[in-house]
């Protein structure tokens, strides 16, 4: 059983060092961990300093491109390196390496396919800044309604992926990551679960993430939208649809009623509007279908490619 710990990080050389010496070096029923820096473009010497602090792989992007694709880019990295289990963790070191020990027995245990490290599960942490506060519990809540599993983090960057997590983990924000990994997960019927973490906030540091609320919530937003589209297509549209022919056949009738109202043809670019809209959820959906038939093709390959190798090696 193989674990690769999985460290996205920008600019991070006064850190990355203590999060990569707290990582455990065994865990019971792991009989390998190797750690994995992805330098997402950083301009200090993040990467010279993972190295010198015992990191096994440290792949570096040429330029800043963001934390959902320093992610992905793990990911990939992290499949090639044949692990079983992938914990992420991020670089700043607010998070407790050794806590990795406990976030990965639920996988080892076969429990859950994800587990996420909640901050808020059992209190809250202290120095935390309320704005940040107010706004994980709004996202929390908002992507525990759109998948309909209650959570109490869905912001953290703390979580542990057994292989067929790591195996169905289709990411295609840059900004990003962790709400779309949520949603993308459980619509394919992964197990997700909680245990409680600890964090550390320092008041002087900045996230680099959340620079500007107003930016970061908009485009959270737009993610959590386009992620459901994804999955959910004929349902999106479906409701876009019915909300247009409604809001048509309510102005035909009002204007057959009252004598006024909208005109006839305004009315009727709605109806046909909303029937253009379904016609579209029709068409996504082949097309995301399409897509999840080759998903499945590229893990059938996988799959194969590792039995292969276990039975040259025996």
């Amino acid at each position: 059983m193989k674990l690769v710990v999985l460290i996205p990080a920008f600019n991070e050389e006064k850190r990355i060092q203590e999060t990569i010496h707290n990582i455990p070096k065994k865990i019971f029923g792991v009989t390998k961990i190797e750690n994995l820096v992805i330098d997402d473009g950083s301009t200090d010497k993040t990467s010279d300093y993972a190295l010198n602090a015992g990191a096994d792989k440290v792949v570096s992007h040429r330029n800043n491109i963001g934390v959902g694709a320093a992610f992905m880019t793990g990911i990939r990295n992290a499949i090639s390196m044949e692990a079983d289990v992938v914990v992420a963790i991020d670089g700043d070191s607010q998070f407790n390496s050794s806590q990795i020990s406990d976030i990965v027995v639920p996988i080892l245990n076969h429990e859950f396919d994800v587990v996420i490290g909640s901050r808020f599960l059992n209190n809250i942490p202290k120095n935390i800044p309320k704005i940040k506060l107010i706004g994980n519990k709004i996202f929390t809540k908002i992507v525990s309604w759109s998948i309909s599993q209650k959570f109490t983090d869905t912001q953290t960057g703390f979580r542990a992926y057994s292989k067929e997590a790591l195996l169905n983990i289709s990411v295609v924000n840059d900004f990003t990551y962790t709400q779309e990994v949520l949603i993308d997960l459980k619509f394919k019927g992964l197990r997700i679960g909680e245990i409680p973490v600890t964090v550390h906030y320092d008041e002087k540091r900045k996230s680099k993430v959340v620079k500007n609320i107003f930016n970061y919530s908009s485009r959270a937003l737009s993610i959590i939208i386009k992620s459901l589209i994804f999955h959910r297509p004929i349902t999106s549209f479906g409701i876009l649809a019915i909300s247009l022919c409604i809001v048509g056949i309510l102005a035909k009738i009002i204007t057959a009623v009252l004598g006024y109202g909208v005109s006839a043809g305004l009315s009727t670019g709605l109806i046909l509007l909303g029937i253009v809209s379904f016609m579209m959820g029709i068409f996504a959906h082949m097309v995301f279908k399409r897509q999840s038939f080759i998903e499945k093709d590229l893990r059938h390959y996988i799959d194969k490619r590792d039995l292969y190798k276990k039975q040259d090696e025996y």
